[in-house]
């Protein structure tokens, strides 16, 4: 398979930003504005925090298209974990965050489980300065395997469809211990 820089495989790299808090009117709208706190989950549809679309226009911030994959790159979790997910809606981020929108070459799903894959070495150098980051210019300029996208979308279909197992199996077992509780509760009753 070959090789392209992980800057050519998107559209776009878009960075993030923070409107003014000292204009509280900006973080009272519809959009989401995703922080590292709300990177717990592989897919984002909304946000603890939101911002109006003239919060949008007077800052840093920039809505990012949806099927972006969203990662954090400044954060003490950087010690021990990689925050990667994809947005399924418009969303904006904030400076601790960047957003790659991947051209049609390449799966969000595929582009996602890949920075999962090789997370282990791109926390080996993130760099502790005022806080953890990682060094980005050099990080874009990385070099990833790029299937063809027919092969991606079977892996992206596979990882679906993994997913869908995890949540039918932890419904499962919440079913069970309910149960389990509602048995032991009358048993010593």
């Amino acid at each position: 398979w070959k090789l392209i820089n992980i800057k050519k495989c998107c559209v776009d790299i878009l960075g993030g930003g923070t409107p003014s808090k000292s204009h509280p009117e900006f973080f009272t709208g519809s959009v989401p504005w995703v922080t590292p706190k709300d990177m717990k989950e592989n897919v984002i549809t909304d946000s603890k925090d939101h911002i109006t679309y003239e919060a949008i226009s007077n800052s840093s911030a920039k809505l990012i298209p949806s099927n972006s994959v969203l990662m954090v790159i400044r954060s003490g979790i950087l010690k021990h974990t990689l925050p990667v997910a994809i947005n399924k809606n418009e969303v904006t981020i904030n400076q601790d965050m960047k957003a790659f929108v991947p051209t049609s070459e390449i799966s969000p799903i595929f582009l996602e489980n890949y920075f999962i894959a090789i997370s282990p070495d791109i926390l080996s150098k993130v760099r502790s300065v005022t806080a953890d980051n990682i060094n980005f210019k050099s990080f874009q300029k990385r070099k990833i395997i790029l299937p063809p996208i027919s092969l991606q979308n079977e892996f992206a279909n596979f990882v679906q469809q993994v997913d869908k197992s995890k949540v039918a199996v932890q419904k499962s077992l919440e079913e069970t211990q309910t149960l389990f509780a509602s048995l032991m509760q009358k048993y010593f009753s």
